[in-house]
């Protein structure tokens, strides 16, 4: 061990403006060869003899590519390295390995998962100097991104939750910010999973109230004999169990926001009492006689159509009217273009940080079927996808396979007119986005008149006027 411990180094290549380490366990005689390769570049080589002496240097340089010699020593860094690599995640890795192991399908998974690129002994000194400095580069592109200069909006950053430069999320955005200047209600719709919450927060926090609470309401997950208690709370010995004061959400959410999501949920009995809340700023308790004024903004959201809901006697139509005051539609993700790719790769960022792996990118591919694919789930199926390919991918890159839902893989080959179907449907969601929604030039794009344009977009159910 102690042997071991000795010829165990770290070779830093130190200039002015670039920081370079690179780790051997060959001793002298593999820095000194390093060193009259790369020193005519401006690497300096400097030895480390251990993890503990790289994190240290790590932690005192800027430090952007790790060289690692790995001959006859693969096995004494599969058990610190995994871990060393997530806590510097801009810092890049490049491998020097014999062949015969990097062929070895075990051995290949480790180098794939947390290696930017191997150059196989001996060392070639041209293929050497190449992978260094492209391996700086990226570390320079990582940290950049990892910084934050260059990377999506973060949730929260400058009161704005939303992702995306398309067209239609400019005028979300629009939207949005003239809808904070008032406390007029706003009703937000579109396909389930497309961001109806984030827009209410986002609106939330632009607004006067910002200080106040936000208080969100899933009003399909309430259980139904106990919806007015929940939104507007009982006194004690109300009802069977009511054996204290219940403040309800529409009281927590005084000098805020009450978002109340599936609002096309409630039962009848419910909407009566917000419609008078509505009207009066006023509620009272299950159970109780007096009047409580209360001051709340009111935001709701559906994913069904409320003016059917009023038409079909489900919804109470001045209930919709005090609602749908600002309406705001949110777009599926179809609709967005290459939002989806800035989704994907600001949520694969987020999902890596969180399940404690190295952050992981899409392969070209995998990105060229994200744009193509219909979403039928819109940002939520997105999510899930990437949360699930992040655990399944075993390198630094999501690839289409495990972007894959298992029903499809179980679906075998689809029919022709299935492949017709979903290539009609992604071209007609594309032509309208690119022209910002207007039908007679989606039309013209297509080459289709308007009125078979607008058959197809009820044919395949899209969300388009």
């Amino acid at each position: 061990m102690e042997n071991q411990v000795r010829r165990t180094q770290v070779i830093s290549g130190l200039d002015r403006e670039r920081r370079l380490p690179m780790l051997s366990l060959h001793g002298r005689e593999a820095v000194d060869e390093v060193r009259r390769i790369v020193e005519p570049f401006y690497w300096k080589v400097i030895g480390v003899e251990d993890q503990e002496q790289l994190a240290r240097r790590l932690r005192r340089d800027p430090v952007k590519v790790v060289l690692v010699d790995l001959r006859d020593a693969l096995s004494f860094f599969t058990g610190w390295l995994p871990a060393f690599s997530r806590e510097h995640p801009s810092v890049q890795f490049v491998a020097i390995v014999e062949k015969r192991v990097a062929e070895n399908s075990q051995h290949a998974a480790f180098l794939h998962a947390y290696f930017f690129d191997l150059c196989f002994a001996p060392i070639e000194p041209t293929r050497l100097t190449f992978s260094i400095g492209h391996a700086w580069t990226m570390a320079r592109v990582a940290e950049t991104h990892l910084s934050g200069e260059t990377s999506p909006p973060k949730e929260g950053a400058d009161g704005d939750r939303l992702i995306g430069r398309s067209e239609v999320m400019q005028k979300v955005r629009r939207k949005i910010r003239r809808f904070a200047d008032n406390d007029l209600p706003v009703l937000i719709t579109g396909p389930t999973g497309t961001g109806k919450e984030l827009a209410a927060r986002s609106i939330h926090e632009r607004s006067s109230r910002q200080e106040g609470g936000f208080v969100a309401v899933n009003c399909g997950a309430l259980n139904p004999s106990l919806v007015q208690s929940e939104l507007f709370g009982h006194e004690k010995g109300a009802f069977t169990g009511a054996g204290k004061r219940h403040v309800g959400w529409v009281e927590l959410a005084d000098g805020g926001t009450l978002f109340l999501d599936e609002i096309g949920d409630l039962p009848p009995e419910t909407q009566v009492s917000l419609l008078r809340f509505l009207q009066q700023g006023e509620i009272q308790r299950v159970g109780g006689e007096a009047t409580i004024a209360v001051d709340a903004r009111i935001i709701a959201a559906t994913h069904v159509e409320l003016a059917k809901a009023v038409a079909d006697g489900r919804f109470r139509e001045d209930l919709f009217f005090r609602l749908d005051v600002l309406p705001l539609e949110m777009p599926s993700l179809v609709e967005r273009g290459a939002d989806v790719i800035e989704l994907a790769q600001y949520y694969l960022e987020r999902f890596s940080r969180e399940l404690g792996v190295k952050t992981k990118r899409l392969s070209p591919a995998t990105e060229g079927a994200i744009l193509n694919y219909g979403w039928p789930g819109n940002i939520r199926e997105l999510m899930n996808r990437l949360r699930r390919g992040i655990v399944l991918s075993d390198g630094p890159t999501v690839s289409l396979p495990e972007l894959e839902s298992s029903v499809e893989n179980d679906a075998g080959m689809r029919s022709l007119a299935e492949i017709r179907d979903e290539a009609e449907r992604n071209a007609i969601a594309q032509a309208v986005s690119r022209s910002g929604h207007n039908i007679t030039e989606a039309a013209r794009m297509l080459d289709v008149s308007r009125c078979t344009l607008h058959r197809l977009i009820r044919k395949h159910r899209l969300p388009f006027a």
